[in-house]
């Protein structure tokens, strides 16, 4: 299977190849989570191949423009939409970090999130300005779906775009995939609070559910207006609770950070030192997804430069480097 994919992948375009990988990494993520036996995760996998493999040639022509807060959702979308849907997406973390000036955030950024193997700086340049240029192309005549769901940066996020296309005359339709996928009423077991947590089939049924879903013109500029109250803003950390964006302080989740790391640490004989990546893994799992991993870890990582941890390895991201609790004299916990 893994040589047929590889080949499947290779003879795709670039810009095409990304939001397949995508979707076999989120797929195979929520099929973890739920204990689903192997058999039927290799059945997966292999039905997203064929559909791989039946794709039609690139459209070039489009009916609907869909901007999504994340690459993953972008490439949900563009499986799960017909071809003349054209998919923006874009990569940002809007529930961390300051708003206000996008030089003091992209600083903020490249001092204190580890993002995979590339850097904030590279991210901003071949995504998020690549984004906003076909933002900035979008014809007069063809309605845009704006896409959100029930966390901070998705919220933030759709207030933005439409601060940034206040001046547009085109038809936008905001769709919350949270309140969507629990009309379909889905299995309890799983409520997404990012729409990039939801399968490409599952997004377009919400897509035909809430496609009339018009904004007036009172709602964008309402809208848009709180956009630029949030950048007035000096919060560091911002939550999206009981329907409203609130903003905290960076050190909300430490104390249940360090309770997370004391539980992890009891598993292992001896004191041993834990992989960042595996009490990361526990937290988002116990705060059920509405922190990013990038925040975490980053919080995981201050608390060991304050001392609650001793640290082995590089701090490079949340795989190299492991830590172990100290006790009030600065021991082993």
């Amino acid at each position: 299977m893994i040589g047929k994919l590889k080949e499947t992948i290779e003879q795709l375009p670039e810009k095409d190849a990304k939001p397949w990988l995508h979707l076999i990494l989120i797929r195979l993520d929520q099929l973890t989570k739920i204990d689903v036996p192997k058999e039927d995760m290799i059945e997966e996998i292999q039905h997203i191949v064929q559909m791989i493999d039946h794709q039609p040639p690139p459209q070039t022509d489009f009916d609907m423009i869909h901007i999504a807060g994340s690459e993953s959702t972008a490439g949900s979308l563009k499986v799960g939409l017909e071809r003349n849907h054209m998919v923006i997406g874009f990569w940002e973390m809007f529930d961390i970090g300051p708003l206000g000036d996008s030089a003091v955030r992209q600083e903020w950024l490249q001092d204190n999130i580890n993002i995979f193997e590339e850097s904030i700086e590279e991210e901003f340049s071949r995504v998020f300005k690549k984004a906003i240029e076909e933002l900035n192309q979008i014809p007069p005549h063809i309605p845009v779906v704006l896409w959100t769901a029930d966390n901070a940066h998705e919220q933030i996020f759709h207030r933005y775009i439409l601060h940034h296309l206040r001046n547009i005359e085109n038809e936008v339709v905001l769709i919350n995939a949270t309140k969507g996928y629990g009309k379909l009423q889905q299995s309890k077991q799983f409520q997404p609070a990012h729409s990039g947590q939801i399968m490409p089939e599952t997004l377009k049924v919400i897509f035909e559910n809430d496609s009339k879903n018009i904004l007036s013109l009172h709602a964008r500029n309402q809208l848009s207006d709180e956009w630029l109250q949030l950048k007035e803003t000096k919060d560091l950390l911002r939550l999206w609770r009981s329907g409203e964006i609130q903003g905290v302080r960076e050190d909300y989740i430490d104390q249940e950070l360090l309770h997370c790391a004391q539980n992890v640490q009891k598993d292992f004989a001896n004191n041993e030192f834990v992989k960042a990546a595996r009490i990361i893994g526990e937290m988002y799992g116990e705060l059920e997804g509405r922190f990013n991993t990038a925040f975490l870890e980053y919080r995981l990582r201050t608390l060991a430069y304050k001392g609650y941890f001793n640290l082995k390895g590089i701090p490079k991201s949340m795989r190299h480097y492991s830590v172990r609790l100290k006790d009030r004299e600065g021991e082993k916990a």
